[in-house]
């Protein structure tokens, strides 16, 4: 059994895809299986997981969308942990190494750390770091925890924990699930994934499809379907949320982050890439990379 597996959904992601896979395969000091599950992509991606046959597990066949297709990748992991990439994420690197450390350590079934938003060619815009758990705020606020930033311990995800129709928000579902499962959820203040901002991504589809998606999740965790009334509901999460990331220090780590805005984060490309990690690590984290 591996450390860990890294699931990717992928559909004609081909200008980025192949960041994502050098960013799992940079990852040291841990066993690690990368499962791509890609929809049939025709824009060259079949090319460039080809070329790098000998490092990925892939499969290119028709699914139902992106919940599918995570599922059908988990069918096929090795890994005592889990984590979920999507093709036009990258990892950070030592970030999965970190995780699984606090994870084995503490005995958490779910860790997560921070996230960085960064655009097309990978140069970061923003740091977005959060605070420890919290039940209340995931429940009312909504999903403050990135998937790119995220590990699960296998055992505590079924066969087929994301419900497929969901296109979306399938991760805020995710983990309300464990946590009406009681999964020990941890936080580490530390950037693990990258999440990057263009204009073919699927949450840039219609505000009607999330407004219907997040009616019907809501409804299966308890939540009233209408927006007006979820959105009364959920005025203390609202205010928690700040509170909490003011309380861990979130805020200075995203201001000392600001000088960095523009440096290409690819530290598996480019040595300028390795160095902005560095400064991202020691300035606001206080590392050394």
């Amino acid at each position: 059994m591996t450390d860990l597996s890294v699931l990717t959904p992928s559909l004609n992601y081909a200008r980025f895809i192949e960041d994502a896979i050098l960013s799992v395969l940079g990852q040291q000091h841990l066993s690690v299986q990368h499962v791509i599950q890609d929809a049939k992509s025709s824009d060259g991606s079949l090319e460039v997981f080809t070329r790098l046959d000998d490092h990925i597990d892939w499969r290119s066949e028709p699914d139902r969308g992106q919940s599918d297709a995570l599922n059908k990748a988990l069918s096929r992991a090795t890994g005592r942990w889990i984590a979920w990439l999507n093709a036009d994420e990258f990892y950070l690197p030592g970030s999965l190494l970190r995780l699984v450390e606090v994870g084995e350590r503490s005995g958490a079934d779910v860790v997560y750390g921070e996230c960085v938003i960064v655009d097309e060619s990978g140069c970061l815009l923003r740091l977005l770091p959060e605070h420890r758990f919290n039940l209340r705020i995931l429940r009312e606020y909504g999903c403050y925890i990135s998937s790119n930033s995220t590990i699960f311990r296998r055992s505590v995800l079924r066969d087929a924990p994301w419900g497929e129709g969901i296109r979306r928000i399938m991760d805020w579902d995710l983990y309300m699930k464990l946590a009406a499962a009681d999964a020990h959820f941890a936080f580490v203040p530390h950037p693990v994934g990258a999440f990057r901002v263009h204009d073919e991504q699927v949450t840039a589809s219609a505000p009607d499809d999330f407004d219907r998606e997040n009616a019907v999740v809501s409804a299966s965790h308890g939540r009233p379907r209408d927006a007006v009334m979820r959105w009364r509901a959920s005025k203390v999460g609202r205010w928690m949320h700040p509170l909490y990331k003011l309380l861990d220090g979130a805020y200075v780590r995203q201001w000392r982050a600001e000088a960095l805005k523009g440096t290409d984060l690819r530290w598996f490309r480019r040595e300028v890439g390795e160095r902005s990690m560095h400064l991202l690590l020691k300035r606001s984290y206080g590392l050394r990379g």
